[in-house]
């Protein structure tokens, strides 16, 4: 345990709730009395801790609630120091709580009483040291709770589960430790409303970044392997022959439409319509004359008329052109 920690612990013990004369007022008041503390070492959470009583402090009159409710007091009492043990006594009130308590007593309800210490300063036994602490000596690894004071005691059936750092102790003197929140856990009662608000508002800015950092994501992928296959497509088309334009922005013998199906069609279709293309080849570049069936005119710049056919053609003209030789 930390030395600069102030623990609150609630010490649990036997209370006893005086019988009810048979022949007395129902309404007069009824008193009750424990042990609170028996002022030896319990189990704190797996680390032995004991309370000295010979600097505790508390007032003349302690309130007695039920469950450490505040708005259920049940009544009240005086705190001693007897024995080297802490001592209670006191009178029920006669409402629903006070009642309560010890009409359940009258049936045999073993009621214990629970004791609000605050320690204000502690003293830690390190392995095999010893000290004396109410009479007795205690011997190290030890936490000793000094400088504490009582807030109030309370009627309660078991160990107390609502409070943070809380130790139990039974009627038997045993530890009896029960599961408390740590301090940085928050229930949905502890909040205001104007916290949850603000906690539904936090929540909603981290979805929603979330959701923007997603789409970017998505964004940047779609990005990547647009990239990517334009870069299949161009190395397809380069491999059948095809070759980009001066300005490298299109592909010669390829439309711009052409290109567009290509990129939006899936890898295996696109490298199939790849194959059905043809490249443009040398022959697609002679001189239209050439392929056409006119002869173009003579050098002698005689115009005439050739046959259709483009042998038949040749040979005609070069028959005319010899007449020309002397």
């Amino acid at each position: 345990m930390p030395k600069d920690k102030k623990p609150i612990v609630y010490l649990l013990a036997e209370v006893n709730v005086a019988d009810a004369p048979a022949d007395a007022d129902n309404d007069l008041p009824r008193k009750f009395s424990g042990v609170a503390n028996s002022g030896k070492p319990f189990n704190h959470y797996g680390e032995m801790v004991v309370v000295d009583l010979s600097d505790i402090t508390y007032k003349d009159n302690v309130p007695a609630l039920l469950l450490h409710d505040r708005a259920q007091r049940a009544g009240f009492g005086k705190l001693s120091v007897e024995s080297n043990q802490l001592m209670m006594n006191g009178m029920l009130l006669n409402n629903v709580y006070g009642r309560e308590v010890a009409d359940e007593s009258d049936a045999g309800f073993p009621w214990q009483m629970s004791v609000h210490v605050n320690a204000n300063s502690i003293h830690e036994l390190g392995q095999n040291e010893t000290a004396t602490v109410n009479g007795a000596e205690v011997t190290g690894p030890l936490v000793i709770l000094k400088n504490c004071s009582v807030s109030e005691v309370s009627f309660t059936p078991t160990g107390v589960d609502s409070e943070t750092n809380a130790v139990a102790l039974a009627d038997s003197g045993l530890p009896k430790a029960t599961p408390q929140p740590t301090p940085t856990q928050t229930t949905g009662d502890d909040m205001t409303l104007e916290e949850a608000m603000a906690a539904i508002a936090a929540k909603d800015l981290e979805i929603k970044t979330l959701k923007e950092e997603k789409a970017e994501l998505e964004k940047e992928k779609a990005e990547a392997e647009a990239e990517a296959k334009a870069a299949a497509i161009d190395a397809q088309l380069s491999q059948a022959g095809f070759t980009k334009s001066e300005d490298g922005k299109s592909w010669n013998g390829v439309s711009a439409s052409t290109v567009n199906v290509l990129l939006s069609a899936t890898p295996e279709d696109a490298k199939s319509m790849i194959g059905d293309l043809r490249a443009p080849s040398t022959q697609d570049h002679v001189p239209d004359y050439l392929l056409g069936e006119q002869h173009p005119p003579s050098g002698n710049g005689q115009d005439r008329q050739l046959s259709s056919n483009p042998m038949l053609a040749n040979a005609e003209a070069r028959a005319k052109e010899a007449q020309n030789y002397i």
